[in-house]
């Protein structure tokens, strides 16, 4: 049986080069909605992962929206969902299946933007948990706003490993973006290269080949930004699991232990190019 610690030894091949810095935060939408700013023709939600800070993070959203300015040449509005809507929490994920409350925030912010912008083409976006609320989120939006809503594009998506995963809507442009390195997958949503993997059983082993590899995520950080937040991580994971080790004891019982495996090539969507896919991915819909 191959041992988790394995699949990370590669991981430094995954991460771009060309490291940005931008910001953790974009309330572009909110300025329009409020009547600071006028539309743009394109619109992207995106819901960051657990953890994360400000509404974007620092992971994939923010090189998600430099690839989007770039792809729809400037015409595009980017809103992260707010951080007092959704604390992008460790139990909302487990209990919830995602957050609740970021699924009917980002609704409420697509369903606005559309009254004040009838024209604009919206996209819904999320990574990690995020992913999971932008799932939700596709299924709230009112009958206008889904009629503006051109695709939802995730990344490191675990709805699969949910208790009652969400359904894409029929003819609703869909892509799962995951981490399929041979060498190195993300685990939460690769369709390949488990047979043979050892999972964890029991607390004491989810710390041996999770949390205690955390460790290695600043090796994926390609600027201060994520060098910050990878040393925070395993502190916010181990301070969080405490609430939840019932349901983690549930999920071994019920061979559902795969949605706890939080490593280091979860977090490189931004680095490694995926997110600049998507943005084109998008680009090509409109």
């Amino acid at each position: 049986m191959m041992s988790l610690i394995l699949l990370l030894l590669p991981t430094l091949t995954l991460a771009s080069p060309a490291p940005r810095s931008s910001s953790d935060t974009s309330t572009d939408m909110d300025a329009v909605i409020q009547g600071r700013a006028s539309c743009a023709s394109n619109a992207v939600v995106f819901a960051r992962g657990t953890f994360d800070s400000g509404n974007l993070g620092v992971w994939v959203g923010p090189f998600l929206k430099d690839g989007l300015l770039s792809s729809f040449a400037g015409d595009v509005h980017v809103q992260g969902v707010n951080a007092e809507d959704y604390p992008a929490n460790l139990a909302d994920y487990v209990k919830e299946g995602g957050s609740e409350r970021c699924a009917d925030a980002c609704a409420k912010t697509v369903d606005a933007y559309v009254e004040k912008c009838p024209g604009a083409s919206v996209f819904l976006s999320g990574w990690s948990q995020g992913a999971l609320c932008a799932h939700k989120c596709v299924n709230r939006i009112s009958p206008t706003a889904f009629e503006q809503l051109k695709g939802l594009a995730t990344f490191g998506d675990e709805n699969a490993l949910m208790d009652n995963p969400s359904t894409v809507p029929s003819g609703l442009p869909f892509k799962a973006y995951c981490n399929e390195a041979n060498a190195s997958p993300d685990l939460l949503c690769t369709a390949s290269a488990l047979s043979g993997i050892d999972l964890p059983s029991s607390i004491s082993e989810w710390k041996a080949s999770v949390y205690d590899h955390l460790s290695l995520l600043g090796d994926v950080a390609t600027n201060s930004a994520q060098v910050k937040a990878a040393a925070g991580i395993p502190v916010a994971i181990l301070g969080g699991f405490f609430g939840v080790s019932k349901d983690f004891l549930r999920d071994v019982a019920t061979g559902n232990v795969r949605r706890w495996l939080v490593l280091p090539p979860h977090f490189v969507y931004g680095n490694n190019g995926m997110a600049d896919q998507a943005t084109r991915w998008m680009a090509s819909l409109v």
